[in-house]
């Protein structure tokens, strides 16, 4: 075979095509990572820059920037109310995805596939378009804004995260655990914590990273919900940008990097999870 290809043009040709086309592939998939990853790269490098000018490459290399996010009140402060919003929205997003995962798989009832395209709008819609939205809605009904409209927001939009994590995880769900467990004598109730939510628990803590994920660094949305006495990282970052540009914003990104990178690994794990 190898000597018939040799000794036959086209064969070779072929073989040349396809080898050809492995090696686009390869150049592509490389210049792909390059630039995903090249500037993360340079953010850290940027970071540990002393002057106070954001430039590469370095001046010099120190934690003269580190030192100075670390006395920094306000931004200090943003970061624990970032991550106070996106530690209660996850948690209540995982509450609602959940039920309502077991709703949307378990059940049929008239609306369900309208209902179940109503979870993934703020997935569709711009995050700006659904911050509006919600503020117009709430002050409708008369609630004053604040800290409820960020809770509520960011928890509308790591709903959808949970939904489609959770009842990923009730398609594939062995039922036949549940029914043996109602056989024995248990009822719903304690069926439905000592078997079922058990058995979700890895689907359930992935929607919760993502959910926290999504919170952490909403933006956009965060701007018509957020008040002067409760502000969030992203919203500091931004500021910073627009005033100043100051160096310290490469801190508070690689800081970022560091809290979002390994969650998305963390709930793909969970979520792989049997």
């Amino acid at each position: 075979m190898a000597f018939a290809a040799a000794s036959n043009p086209l064969a070779q040709f072929k073989v040349w095509r396809v080898e050809l086309g492995r090696r686009m592939v390869r150049l592509v998939v490389i210049f792909a990572y390059f630039f995903l990853y090249a500037p993360i790269v340079l953010l850290f490098i940027t970071s540990f820059d002393p002057g106070e000018v954001m430039r590469f490459p370095n001046t010099g290399y120190d934690l003269t920037w580190y030192r100075f996010f670390l006395s920094d009140y306000p931004t200090i402060i943003a970061l624990g109310n970032s991550l106070v919003l996106a530690v209660a929205s996850s948690l209540l997003a995982a509450i609602l995805g959940t039920l309502c995962a077991l709703g949307f798989v378990r059940s049929d009832f008239l609306g369900k596939k309208f209902l179940n395209l109503l979870i993934f709008v703020p997935l569709i819609v711009p995050p700006v378009v659904t911050g509006i939205a919600l503020v117009l809605l709430l002050y409708g009904l008369g609630i004053p804004k604040g800290l409820g409209y960020l809770v509520i927001g960011h928890t509308l939009l790591g709903l959808p995260y949970v939904v489609v994590v959770v009842s990923a995880q009730l398609y594939r769900f062995p039922r036949n655990l549940e029914e043996a467990s109602l056989s024995l004598g248990a009822n719903e109730v304690e069926t439905f914590f000592e078997v079922t939510l058990p058995l979700l628990k890895p689907g359930i803590l992935a929607g919760i990273v993502f959910a926290f994920m999504t919170s952490l660094q909403e933006y956009p949305a965060t701007q018509t919900w957020a008040v002067p006495s409760f502000y969030t990282l992203p919203i500091v970052m931004y500021d910073k940008i627009r005033d100043q540009l100051s160096p310290e914003v490469n801190v508070i990104g690689v800081l970022m990097i560091l809290i979002a990178i390994p969650l998305p690994l963390i709930a793909e794990y969970l979520r792989a999870k049997p």
